[in-house]
Formats: C-alpha cells, sequence, structure tokens
C-alpha cells in the first residue's frame, strides 16, 4: 500500500487509514491468547509504520473499530488490550469506537494510557450499532469526559465508524445516519459551550 499512501500524502489530502482487523483479530481467532494477538497487532503496527515512512504522522490518521456488525458482541476485544499498540502506528489521530455500549465505558483508559503530546484522539460520540438516535445531551457528556482525560484540544469528535461499509444489510438507514450526525454537531456545540 506504500504507493497509494504517498500517493494520497503527496496530493495534499489526509491519508486514513482503516484497519478494523487491530480490534477484531481475537474474534477471527478464536482459540488465541490475549498476548498471541498482541504479537499479531505489533507486527502489523510495524508493517503499516513500514508502509507510511517518510509521511509525516499529523498527514495520517489512524482507525480501527469492531465492524458494523449488528450483534451481542459479548466477546469483543478490549481496548485496554490494544491502545498501547495503536498509539505505535505513526499517526497524528487515533479514531476509536467510544459510543457504542459494549464500549462506551473505556473513556476511562486513556486516565492511565497516557495519549502522547502530539496526537489528538478521535473518539466515536455516536454509534453505527445502535439504531436509536443519541440524545445531544448525551453526545456533550461523552465529549466532555474524553477533554477531561485527554485535553479539550487534544480531541476532534466522530462516529464510531462509518453508517453505510457493510454489504450484510444492516448498515443504518440514511435518515437515521443524517439524524445521528444532527445530535453530533448539536452535542459538540453544547460541550464546547461548556468547555470554553
Amino acid at each position: 500500500m506504500r504507493g497509494e499512501y504517498l500517493a494520497i500524502a503527496e496530493a495534499g489530502l489526509l491519508l486514513q487509514i482503516d484497519d478494523p482487523r487491530m480490534a477484531t483479530h481475537y474474534n477471527r481467532a478464536a482459540d488465541a491468547s490475549v498476548e498471541e494477538c498482541r504479537r499479531f497487532i505489533a507486527l502489523r503496527a510495524e508493517a503499516v509504520n513500514h508502509a507510511l515512512r517518510g509521511i509525516p504522522a499529523e498527514r495520517v490518521r489512524f482507525h480501527t473499530c469492531y465492524s458494523v456488525n449488528i450483534a451481542p458482541r459479548v466477546h469483543d476485544f478490549e481496548l485496554r488490550h490494544f491502545a498501547d499498540l495503536m498509539l505505535r502506528i505513526n499517526a497524528g489521530a487515533y479514531l476509536i469506537e467510544a459510543a457504542n455500549p459494549r464500549h462506551e465505558h473505556e473513556w476511562q483508559l486513556w486516565q492511565e494510557l497516557k495519549l502522547p503530546d502530539d496526537k489528538i484522539l478521535v473518539p466515536g460520540v455516536v454509534s453505527h450499532c445502535v439504531q436509536l438516535v443519541e440524545h445531544p445531551e448525551l453526545v456533550a457528556q461523552r465529549i466532555e469526559r474524553f477533554a477531561a482525560v485527554v485535553g479539550r484540544e487534544r480531541i476532534i469528535v466522530g462516529t464510531d465508524c462509518g453508517f453505510g461499509t457493510s454489504g450484510a444489510g444492516d448498515e443504518v438507514h440514511p435518515e437515521v445516519a443524517w439524524a445521528k450526525l444532527v445530535a453530533l454537531v448539536e452535542g459538540a456545540r453544547i460541550a464546547s459551550g461548556r468547555l470554553w
């Protein structure tokens, strides 16, 4: 992918690497231990960095998620098992799931794991795996939690993942997706008013 990465960066665009396998390998390799999954992730982080060599980190965003799969998902790999490895990726920003009910509590990890000073966290504050539209006040609360642990200047908020990225038919309906984006904007406005 190095050729494609360079072409994107040289065109002046931000390069976003989407790697759901970082978070989902644990589910795909049912017999693997946490340590085995960590070794799998570490090797791939090294490979991604090799492909990114020479591209300034501030031009790169790294996204991982648990895929669109709307299912019970009671065996997801916890962020605490791989966040340190994710931070090894030579990126300026890291996009993570933080709004879905299985992972919303993981914001607390950032109280212990220090986000490097030159990095930005992009937590999802609306979910692609819940059909309910989040209330703007809930979105604001999610934003404020992250601002409290990593700093208000160190977050950009987003969605957990894309709303229509699956061929399985479990995508978020376009009207619901737009309503979620409206809630995101309204929630960001509320949080900004309280944070600044």
